[in-house]
């Protein structure tokens, strides 16, 4: 294998055609989720970790979505008062315990309303709109919009960031 065929460009090779940290037996890049040193003590931050973690493991066609991600997103629950950071750089994913630095997006609410994102359901395009017949996933999208119109849900970011938000979207959910 030549760089220039490597999925993931720019990624530096090894002698042998690899990337570091490429698995021999299984060929492809390995993601590669941490959590940065104190970010172990953040449950949110645990959590999101786990799940990203295991929604690219039983859906890999979510791995596109992951890799096309780069960029700092801020997650803020405000009723645990509880932040953490996301530092995405295709298909590397860094988790931090608070706010660091200026984040691209940050997205503001309450721990239920963060953790509920999981369960959106989404269409083809990644986009929350639920099937007719899934009357749970429409009550959910309904909770969800109305926290925002009520600005209990906030994200901040979001016109600049639509890509990098829709990729997120699609790799946190475990739906699609």
């Amino acid at each position: 294998m030549n760089p220039r065929s490597h999925p993931r460009q720019g990624a530096p090779v090894t002698a042998d055609g690899r990337t570091p940290g490429e698995n021999v037996l299984c060929p492809g890049p390995v993601m590669d989720i941490a959590l940065a040193p104190g970010a172990d003590e953040n449950g949110l931050a645990v959590m999101l970790s786990q799940l990203v973690r295991q929604n690219l493991e039983t859906n890999p066609h979510k791995m596109p979505d992951f890799e096309a991600l780069s960029g700092v997103i801020a997650i803020v629950a405000e009723d645990a008062e509880v932040a953490l950071t996301l530092c995405f750089d295709r298909g590397d994913l860094r988790i931090h315990d608070g706010v660091l630095g200026v984040p691209d997006v940050v997205i503001y609410g309450t721990s239920d309303t963060i953790m509920a994102l999981s369960n959106m359901p989404l269409n083809r395009q990644g986009l929350p709109i639920p099937r007719r017949d899934d009357k749970a996933g429409q009550e959910l999208v309904r909770s969800v919009f109305r926290a925002l119109f009520r600005r209990q849900f906030r994200i901040e970011g979001m016109l600049f960031h639509l890509p990098m938000l829709m990729h997120l979207t699609k790799v946190m959910s475990v739906n699609g």
